[in-house]
């Protein structure tokens, strides 16, 4: 009878237990094409987009946009986004998937940024550029005069991290590539620049639920600019945007990502397991115990 329920056990926790591990890595390397692919086990291919209308409602922009543009990154190639000078607004999209909507009760985002200008982008949003955005989180630059670092939930479940203070308010230069990190271990929010802790505050008893709604059942996530309405578009370079769920990167990973004797693939990290998982653990573990 314990063999029964031990592999009963083992089923249920292979069924319900979400993967801990790179769910999409963005190298940017393409030298051609309209698509930027996952270098992850996921395939979440993200597709090169020159916007048309940005705003809620949409408004169309009235001049022709251009695709992200492949230019000379920190490894290998990067992906240009957005020039306001040339009246050109563009994104990559990646289409709904599982796999980068169910965070867990950890992650990690990390990118090479070269922020171009912190002015307020165009779309009739609030001027906070997007790298990332979907329905469930999203990460955002502060502007001048917008420089705090704090976890908000959205009140359907999903939440936002906004990455306050930038390379340039701490003594970077516009132009300048640097490498940023957001991790959250189940209670602590970290923040790295340039592989150095530039933040850490405890966020335990945040409601950071992933929940893909908030209306936008069919919303794909975007880099560059927010998901819907179009508008808050990244002004600069990226390359090497990276996601992990259920897990997060230490000090040490991320020191290696910057270091770049890691890459997102090697990168070792630890496992969240999902409360699901640990209820089902203890369970068994009862359940053994009283068949003794």
């Amino acid at each position: 009878m314990k063999k029964v329920l031990l592999s009963l056990l083992v089923l249920v926790l292979a069924v319900t237990m979400a993967k801990a591990d790179l769910r999409a890595w963005y190298a940017f390397d393409e030298s051609s094409g309209d698509y930027a692919f996952d270098s992850s086990s996921y395939g979440n291919t993200g597709l090169l987009v020159a916007e048309t209308e940005a705003g809620d409602p949409p408004v169309a922009f009235g001049f022709t946009s251009t695709q992200p543009q492949r230019i000379a990154g920190v490894n290998g190639n990067a992906l240009l986004f957005n020039s306001p000078a040339l009246n050109n607004y563009n994104t990559v999209r990646v289409t709904k998937s599982d796999s980068i909507r169910y965070m867990g009760d950890g992650f990690t985002f990390a990118f090479w940024l070269r922020q171009d200008s912190r002015a307020v982008t165009a779309g009739n949003g609030g001027g906070y550029p997007r790298v990332i955005s979907c329905p469930n989180y999203e990460v955002e630059l502060g502007v001048p005069g917008w420089e705090y670092d704090y976890i908000w939930p959205y009140d359907n479940g999903g939440f936002q991290v906004d990455v306050g203070p930038t390379y340039l308010s701490l003594g970077g230069s516009l132009g300048d590539w640097y490498h940023m990190a957001i991790t959250f271990d189940g209670q602590y929010l970290k923040k790295y620049l340039n592989g150095q802790l530039a933040f850490s505050a405890d966020f335990t008893g945040q409601n950071l639920i992933d929940i893909w709604q908030y209306g936008w059942d069919q919303a794909p996530l975007t880099i560059g600019g927010q998901v819907w309405p179009n508008k808050d578009f990244f002004i600069g370079a990226m390359d090497d945007v990276a996601i992990w769920g259920n897990a997060y990167l230490d000090a040490d990973a991320v020191a290696g990502l910057f270091a770049q004797t890691l890459t997102p693939a090697t990168a070792p990290f630890t496992e969240i397991p999902e409360p699901t998982t640990m209820l089902l653990i203890s369970l068994g573990g009862l359940l053994l115990r009283k068949r003794k």
